[in-house]
């Protein structure tokens, strides 16, 4: 019958030599570990760049609308300065509408 004791020892204490040595890789199995995570890496990384990419067009697209939009609508902005009111810019009551005081 075999003795169990639960209780470590000294030598299950873990010196420097014997962590070092659990602590290096395996050559075989690490390259292609490596390898296999940087072509996931650079999957990813394209992936990115190709929304980016599409992000960057749409914002390109938009800042040419306002723009256009910008240089076709200057003439208003001249005209306004100029003394000529806009049929918006008179606030007007509606006719028809008034206010009734309620009593509680």
């Amino acid at each position: 019958m075999r003795i169990f004791n639960p209780k470590k020892g000294v030598n299950h204490i873990k010196t420097l030599h014997t962590v070092t040595k659990s602590a290096v890789k395996q050559n075989d199995t690490a390259d292609f570990l490596e390898l296999y995570m940087l072509e996931k890496e650079k999957q990813r990384l394209m992936s990115e760049e190709v929304k980016l990419l599409h992000r960057l067009d749409y914002v390109q697209n938009r800042l040419r609308i306002i723009q256009n939009i910008y240089e076709h609508s200057s003439h208003l902005l001249h005209n306004h300065k100029n003394g000529y009111n806009n049929q918006y810019d008179d606030v007007s009551e509606s006719p028809g509408f008034t206010t009734i005081q309620i009593e509680y």
